[in-house]
């Protein structure tokens, strides 16, 4: 995570007034694009990855961390403007279906 991209996060978390900053990755669903992630307030446990990121910790089970290599934050520049956004470091396996014109039946 950028310098750039803790501190976008690091202040949406404040005017949120979310304390303590402990945040959980979770899978959303799937769709046309792949796998899309949601963020939680929660605790961790026993069988999950914890990391820190200065003020900010994050949670993920063990089974999605390994599956998707871990997950990477951008800032909205990062994401050339559209964002903050959360992505999994391994997108062979995050990718959806060849069109959305087929239907999703993920």
């Amino acid at each position: 995570m950028s310098e750039e991209a803790y501190s976008e996060f690091f202040d949406l978390l404040e005017i949120n007034e979310i304390e303590p900053k402990i945040v959980r990755i979770a899978l959303a669903g799937y769709g046309c694009s792949g796998p899309s992630f949601g963020l939680m307030m929660d605790e961790p446990g026993a069988s999950d990855v914890v990391q820190v990121y200065e003020d900010i910790t994050f949670i993920v089970a063990k089974e999605l961390y390994e599956e998707y290599d871990g997950f990477k934050v951008l800032s909205d520049d990062e994401n050339y403007g559209g964002g903050m956004s959360l992505r999994p470091r391994n997108t062979d396996t995050a990718s959806g279906c060849s069109t959305c014109a087929s239907g999703c039946a993920v």
